[in-house]
């Protein structure tokens, strides 16, 4: 093997990037509101417990909801989020118990807002196709937000979820 090939095999180290998920460490309560249809959202809140894990690469997101009435009576999620120093992109995935999909997104991070805007898609019952876009906002040291919107095959788009999370 030369030795470009060598270093072209390494492992790759945490970059600059990684370092953002550093403020997003620790426990967060979570408010949340998600429209499932027109009208009122359903409310829930519940707890993120968030770590850095593999050295810093990703941020490693534990979500229990606090139990509720609804459609949703005890949810919980898990997710990664990273960046991938080859694309240049921010990657994030995501699985719970209301779903059986793996939630896959790519995005960028504009520093001007400190915001993250993050695409992907879901597919429906039936076979539809829904574009998803995330967009995560840090609002201080001890909040942030993430809001969702969903476009239907017509090509309209509609809120899904508005979360604000606090430091506990």
């Amino acid at each position: 093997m030369s030795e470009q090939q060598e270093m072209d095999c390494a492992p790759a180290g945490p970059v600059e990037q990684h370092g953002l998920f550093k403020q997003f460490e620790g426990t967060w309560k979570a408010e949340v509101s998600m429209w499932m249809a027109p009208g009122d959202p359903i409310q829930s809140t519940g707890t993120m417990v968030n770590t850095l894990d593999l050295d810093g690469r990703y941020l490693k997101q534990d979500y229990k909801g606090d139990a509720v009435d609804g459609p949703f009576p005890n949810f919980e999620g898990r997710g990664f989020w990273g960046f991938n120093d080859v694309t240049g992109k921010f990657e994030g995935l995501w699985i719970d118990n209301a779903s059986n999909q793996m939630g896959t997104e790519q995005g960028d991070y504009d520093e001007s807002t400190k915001t993250w805007t993050m695409l992907g898609e879901m597919s429906m019952p039936g076979g539809a196709k829904y574009g998803k876009r995330s967009v995560i906002e840090v609002v201080s040291d001890n909040e942030h937000t993430m809001e969702m919107f969903f476009t239907g095959p017509d090509g309209s788009e509609s809120k899904g979820m508005h979360i604000r999370y606090t430091r506990a």
